[in-house]
């Protein structure tokens, strides 16, 4: 794993404080599509997800990072995404990209993996893989289950963080398989002619 994909894992650490605040809350809501466009994904959430992005820094240059979150009283979902520099891309294999952000929420739970990584592919043609693993959070018997996809430059990560023995599997599947891609948005532009001499 290269410098700057490690340095990324500070992003991972992030999340998973933020979710396990949300492990504490009660929200009770019904399964929900959100479809954002300029972002290319569609997923299933629990009710009005919350938004928050934030620029972490890299030998490459500054990155943003992209998160979308919703919560119940026994689990957060969650779609994280970031565009990684062209040349950390290059410079990693994608499977040991995969590997540094699954070790680090290995290392935030404190666990063991449950389920080894399952080589996947979305649209046919983009890598994949899918972990589970057991372990603590916030001194609660705590699950993550993650599928993690990179899309050119684009790292997806889509995640389920419970409580353990509280989620049934058919869930966490509902929740995974939603998870799919669309097509980008296009950015109209203007032609802004130059003023006619007189």
């Amino acid at each position: 794993m290269g410098r700057g994909s490690c340095k990324l894992t500070r992003l991972v650490c992030a999340l998973a404080t933020v979710f396990a605040v949300s492990l504490a809350a009660c929200s009770k809501s019904e399964w929900q599509e959100l479809t954002v466009r300029d972002a290319g994904f569609s997923v299933l959430m629990r009710g009005e997800p919350f938004y928050t992005k934030r620029e972490i820094d890299t030998p490459a240059g500054r990155i943003m990072a992209h998160l979308y979150l919703s919560d119940r009283q026994d689990s957060v979902v969650a779609i994280g995404y970031t565009d990684y520099p062209l040349a950390l891309v290059l410079g990693s294999p994608s499977d040991k990209l995969f590997a540094g952000v699954r070790d680090t929420w290995l290392k935030r739970l404190q666990g063991t993996l449950t389920r080894s990584d399952r080589p996947l592919t979305i649209d046919g043609k983009h890598p994949g893989i899918e972990f589970s693993a057991d372990g603590q959070l916030e001194k609660t018997e705590a699950f993550v289950r993650a599928r993690l996809y990179l899309v050119d430059q684009r790292l997806y990560q889509v995640v389920m963080l419970g409580k353990t023995a509280a989620v049934p599997s058919r869930v966490v599947n509902r929740f995974l398989d939603s998870f799919k891609l669309i097509e980008k948005q296009e950015v109209k532009s203007i032609d802004v002619q130059p003023p006619t001499p007189r």
